[in-house]
């Protein structure tokens, strides 16, 4: 028996080694090609050693998990509200190879693109966040029902206490799902949007052009000036709700946040709603530092371990406004990327938390 242990442990020794290695390579890739993952790792050309060693991290994604949820609640400050940010990247990919792929339209350019959609869940204090799970959503998908799951397992893992959204979330059964579970929640609304007066209906961005300047309350937030007017409108979409509108600057495009908090104030509804900018930083340094969107695999399976593995390590070395000189200090060398992996004490904390699950 004492054998068999030993030959587990030394089993799961090694897959944490190649885990550590693995965190290396993303670092120092420029592709995210297994290959290339496998050429950097120094595994000899043509052999199955890389793929053999990557298979035995499939089968451990709930470990890893489990493994990541507890070492992220143990990181976390003890003050400050809990919040839930979602929101969904594109990954442009040609040919018609890769998971749930398909032709999608790009709203900020007005064009289309051949590729997938990620949606990326984040639990957020105090100025730390983490990027608790990342999930292709494909055409058979329903991107609301998977945010309701997402705000399930926000709740239940990480008891999280607010939901910032954008408007493309912005839907009644996922408002009513964060209602039901008697949280609240944050949200910016589409400027098209409906308010009825009596038989009348008008536009937002309407009805915020006939809005006197002056009727805006000017306030400060981390420095920067905003103006702001908070307003009980009846929806046709959403009926009687609170909307805080926000501009930067008299002549600015406002912004129209939705919310059920009536307890805040409308500046602490906007700094609320600012935090949810962490997780477009993330999208960006993921993509252009860990080959978050180049990463080339045909399997979802590997494509869960890649996202994984990318929310773990920019969890582990995220910084207060970017992780890009952190990574561009050490890419450039394998050795100063593992000496880094070796060195970070919540990776090391999150290796210690997974051998002891992997032991059990």
């Amino acid at each position: 028996m004492p054998i068999r242990k030993d030959k587990k442990d030394k089993c799961i020794d090694k897959v944490i080694d190649f885990g550590k290695q693995l965190f290396a390579a993303v670092l120092r890739s420029r592709t995210g090609a297994l290959s290339e993952l496998a050429r950097l790792l120094r595994f000899q050309k043509g052999t199955k050693g890389f793929e053999r060693e990557h298979d035995r991290l499939l089968p451990l994604i709930k470990e890893l998990k489990d493994a990541y949820r507890v070492s992220i609640l143990e990181a976390m400050p003890s003050m400050g509200l809990r919040l839930g940010i979602m929101d969904d990247s594109d990954i442009e990919k040609s040919g018609k190879t890769f998971p749930k792929q398909q032709i999608h339209h790009n709203h900020t350019k007005h064009s289309f693109f051949s590729g997938m959609k990620v949606l990326s869940s984040a639990v957020y204090q105090n100025g730390k966040i983490a990027i608790a799970n990342s999930c292709i959503v494909g055409k058979e998908d329903n991107k609301i029902e998977v945010a309701k799951k997402e705000v399930d397992n926000l709740i239940a893992d990480f008891l999280v206490e607010i939901f910032l959204f954008d408007s493309w979330y912005c839907k009644n059964p996922l408002i009513e799902h964060i209602k039901n579970k008697n949280k609240l929640f944050v949200s910016r609304l589409r400027c098209n949007t409906k308010s009825q007066f009596d038989e009348d209906e008008e536009r937002l961005d309407s009805l915020a052009r006939s809005m006197p300047h002056n009727e805006y309350e000017h306030m400060k937030i981390n420095g920067k000036s905003y103006w702001i007017k908070d307003l009980t409108l009846n929806l046709k979409a959403y009926g009687e709700s609170r909307v805080v509108i926000s501009k930067e600057g008299v002549y600015d495009k406002p912004i129209f946040l939705l919310t059920n908090a009536e307890n805040f104030s409308a500046k602490f509804i906007v700094q609320l709603y600012l935090k949810r900018f962490c997780i477009e930083v993330f999208f960006k340094d993921a993509k252009q530092f860990l080959n978050f969107g180049t990463f080339l695999c045909r399997k979802e399976s590997k494509w869960d371990i890649h996202f994984l593995l990318t929310n773990i390590l920019h969890w582990a070395i995220q910084t207060k406004k970017s992780i890009s000189r952190t990574v561009m200090a050490i890419r450039e060398n394998i050795a100063d990327c593992l000496l880094f992996i070796n060195e970070n004490l919540l990776l090391r904390k999150f290796l210690e938390e997974l051998k002891k699950r992997c032991q059990t």
